[in-house]
């Protein structure tokens, strides 16, 4: 049986041909795209979040720096004020005096000395020795206390008396009469506020410095080169500042230092305005823990849609895509007829594959039981039709045996010929529904050795009259069908017939050969040629009367062909006709048992069947008839 091959569509990762995976891997990214971004967008708001805490501890360490300068102006209050108040401070001068300021500010670091300055703004007495000469009446915080103001505070000064920056607090020191004798004041400088920013702050790439209300460095930070500076540029700074004054607030912001690295700044007040700090860490220092939660948070949902991909795609492959494929090599089988193949190895498939497999399977029992009822019913086909042709060459042989009683009682020669030219034809169709019964496909004769039986027939039939008259057949080995054998072999009984009956005469003996070649794949080239007395062409052309010659004729117009009749050493009957190449894929088995009585040479080609027949002649109707 014969089957076409399936081919299947091929298979690409877009459009109406994109496979099972594509589309399910698809559908799975598509459905994780939502938590995939809610992930990432989490993962940013945590970002900002943790920056916004970050911002405000960076701020609230300033301020926290600007509320210990607070606390520590209000303690040099309560230590001035107990100072104003002791009998050896009041007095402004000697021992007593200088002991009494040194046992206040013992121990505490931020106060670099105190001083007593009488009425004149000279120093009298000092917990350190002073130079001689200084003198601080011009000062705006001694002339505040001079008028009257029980606290006071100054703005960022160089001490005259140690020569450093700083601040200055006082109080009036006043007589039992009520008068101000002078003032009582502690400095405090700007060295300590330095080194409790450097002691907390012990990277280098840490920023720290003081600046004043214009944006000047008064720390030692400025003896740093600027193009190592991790301070911002001084316009930046200034901003800042500006910005400062006008809120009031601890002002954060990101700039990059003079070396190059981005930090994130803060400034924040000290002392009532007066001075402010700025404190600046590295941005890849204080957000690197910040990035690192950002991109596992942005590198999870990309992972886990990863796995879900990975997943999807071994376990559509496992579960499946394997099945399917054995499914499509069973249905390749049954596409080849192989139905007895069955698709055992779904036992272990998921149940709705395993319940496909068993469709297929049913499927299959089907297709078989349905083939063997079409076999069995071809088979009896095949040998009704045998038996036709069996009758029919059955038939025709009891014509041939009556026709040859007949034949016994007649004494006339010419009657005689009749009858064996009537028995060539009738023999002509017997032999032919021979070998259509004998052959397999019973639609398709050899044609070599269907002209090799013709010919042998026809020599055993009396045509030769008592003559020695070879006859030789040369012809492929090519399939043919019946519409094409038909007129073929009565077209070559004639032309034999003709030439037994007329090209041999007045000689007891000649040579007739039949010979069939493929001019192309189009066509067959059929010659009969005889060694005879050949004709008169002249005399053949005027009379057209003779009844071999008109179902000659006929026969040829039968295959479509073209007649050609010359005399040329005696007679030659040629007839083109179509009969395209077809290759003959079966032989059947009774020709091993046939012998060629002729001495014929074959070629190896094969054709099919002939055209349909076109206007048949009477002579030919009779002949399909009988």
């Amino acid at each position: 049986m014969k089957s076409a091959k399936i081919v299947a569509a091929s298979r690409s990762w877009f459009g109406r041909n994109a496979g099972l995976r594509p589309r399910l891997v698809l559908i799975v990214g598509v459905a994780m795209l939502a938590p995939g971004a809610l992930a990432v967008l989490q993962a940013i708001s945590s970002y900002n979040s943790s920056m916004r805490i970050l911002e405000q501890n960076l701020a609230q360490a300033a301020q926290l720096s600007a509320t210990e300068q607070v606390n520590m102006i209000s303690a040099s209050r309560d230590i001035l004020t107990s100072l104003a108040a002791q009998p050896d401070v009041r007095a402004g001068q000697g021992p007593a005096c200088r002991r009494a300021l040194q046992r206040a500010i013992g121990g505490l670091d931020q106060y670099a000395g105190a001083s007593v300055v009488d009425a004149k703004g000279n120093f009298t007495c000092a917990s350190s020795p002073t130079r001689s000469g200084v003198n601080v009446a011009d000062r705006q915080w001694f002339i505040s206390v001079m008028s009257g103001d029980g606290f006071v505070i100054s703005d960022l000064i160089v001490s005259r008396w140690l020569g450093t920056w700083g601040i200055s607090t006082a109080v009036p020191l006043v007589d039992d009469d009520g008068v101000i004798r002078g003032a009582v004041a502690l400095f405090i400088g700007l060295d300590w506020l330095t080194r409790r920013y450097h002691s907390s702050n012990q990277t280098d790439d840490t920023a720290f410095a003081l600046l004043d209300s214009q944006g000047e460095i008064i720390t030692g930070e400025a003896e740093r080169s600027p193009a190592r500076s991790p301070l911002p540029r001084r316009d930046i700074v200034n901003e800042h500042l500006r910005e400062h004054l006008q809120g009031g607030q601890t002002q954060t912001f990101r700039a990059r230092g003079h070396d190059g690295v981005w930090r994130l700044y803060a400034i924040s007040p000290l002392l009532g305005g007066r001075i402010f700090v700025i404190l600046g860490t590295p941005v890849l220092t204080a957000i690197g823990p910040l990035a690192l939660q950002v991109a596992w948070g942005v590198f999870t949902p990309l992972l886990m849609w990863a796995l879900a991909i990975a997943v999807v795609w071994f376990g559509i492959e496992h579960l499946v895509v394997r099945w399917i494929t054995y499914l499509e090599r069973i249905t390749s089988a049954y596409a080849a007829g192989r139905h007895s193949v069955r698709p055992e190895r779904v036992s272990a498939a998921p149940a709705e594959i395993r319940s496909l497999g068993e469709t297929f399977s049913r499927m299959a029992d089907l297709l078989s039981a349905r083939e063997n009822e079409l076999r069995d019913s071809l088979a009896q086909k095949e040998i009704l039709v045998r038996e036709i042709h069996h009758r029919v060459k059955n038939n025709l042989q009891l014509v041939m045996s009556l026709l040859n009683l007949h034949a016994r009682r007649i004494r006339d020669p010419r009657a005689e010929v009749a009858f064996a030219e009537a028995r060539s034809r009738i023999n002509a169709l017997a032999t032919l529904h021979r070998r259509l019964y004998e052959s397999e496909s019973l639609q398709e004769i050899d044609l070599r050795w269907f002209l090799d039986d013709l010919c042998a027939e026809l020599r055993r039939g009396g045509l030769s009259r008592g003559r020695n008259v070879e006859l030789n057949v040369e012809a492929p080995s090519e399939v043919i069908g019946p519409d094409v054998a038909v007129p073929l072999g009565l077209l070559v009984t004639e032309a034999i017939t003709n030439a037994y009956k007329h090209a041999f005469n007045e000689r007891d003996g000649g040579h007739i050969s039949v010979r069939v070649t493929r001019e192309s794949p189009a066509s067959l080239l059929l010659t009969i040629r005889d060694d005879g007395t050949g004709f008169d062409m002249a005399a053949s052309t005027q009379d057209q009367s003779g009844l071999g010659r008109s179902l000659i004729e006929a026969f040829v117009r039968q295959l479509r062909g073209e007649l050609e009749t010359r005399s040329d050493d005696g007679t030659v009957v040629q007839v083109r006709f179509p009969a395209p190449v077809k290759t003959a894929e079966k032989k059947h088995a009774g020709h091993h048992g046939v012998h060629h009585h002729a001495t014929g040479h074959g070629a190896t080609g094969m054709a099919p069947a002939g055209a349909p027949t076109a206007e048949p002649s009477p002579a030919p109707e009779r002949t399909k008839s009988a």
